[in-house]
Order: structure tokens, then sequence, then C-alpha cells
């Protein structure tokens, strides 16, 4: 197993150990503890696109940039391909509710999601900053 995938995992790990607190909060127990649960399933399916997508998206990014003679551009799509993620989860979880937005839960579905994104990015641009430096160190001691 890589380094990328065990860091994966951890971040798949610590996601879920987020969800699962969430369910224990007073924002779950106001909105979606009476859910149905055919919309209980929705909501969370939604939570999960918002929450794990962005992890899974990075992994999918880096490994698909190690092949292709243009990774630069995987790199860039990368925080657009957050949002999209996050706006879909939102609006998945959004259509189980009466609210229009996370306003009146002062946004506790969707902090993990936020959470997950941030944490991702941050791990994913440093080690590809990481990655730069060891290959310039590399070239230099060729020379």
């Amino acid at each position: 197993m890589k380094r990328s995938d065990k860091l994966a995992l951890a971040g798949l790990i610590i996601v879920s150990l987020g969800g699962a607190a969430l369910t224990n909060s007073f924002a779950y127990q106001l909105y979606f503890g009476q859910m149905p649960p055919g919309k209980l399933a929705i909501a969370i399916a939604g939570w999960a696109v918002a929450a794990y997508g962005p992890i899974l998206l990075a992994g999918l990014f880096w490994r698909m940039a190690q092949r292709i003679s243009a990774p630069w551009l995987l790199h860039m799509m990368l925080l657009p391909g957050f949002y999209v993620l996050l706006l879909a989860g939102n609006a998945l979880m959004l259509s189980t509710l009466q609210v229009p937005d996370f306003d009146d839960t002062l946004g506790a579905p969707i902090m993990p999601a936020l959470l997950s994104m941030a944490v991702t990015a941050t791990v994913y641009f440093s080690a590809l900053a990481a990655m730069q430096v060891q290959k310039r160190k590399a070239r230099t001691a060729d020379s």
C-alpha cells in the first residue's frame, strides 16, 4: 500500500468517525432524527458525496496525474471538483429537509464536508509541493 493510499484510508476513517459523531448532535436530532428511512438514505448519500468525495477524487486525480503528459491540468481541476461534490451533496441533503439552506442548523451537516475538503486540499498540495522539491533536488544533484 502506497503512502498516498494510507493517507486516503486515514482520511476516510476520520471522516467516518466525524459522521458518527454527527448522529449524536442536536442538528441531527432536529432535522434527521424523525426522517423516514427513504429520505434518510438520500440524506446519507448526500453527506457521503460531500464528505467522502474529496478524498476519493484526490486519490483518483493523484493516480491519473502520474499517467498523463499534462498532470498540472488535473491538479488545477481538483478544487473545482471539490466544489461540485459539495454542491451535489448539499443538494441531496437539502432535498430531504424543509429548510432552504443549512443556516438553521449552523451548517452542522455540511461542516464535515468542508473540513474534509480543506484537509484533503492541504495534504494534496503539500504532497505535490514536496514532490516538486524532491524532483528539483534530484536534478541539481545530477548536474
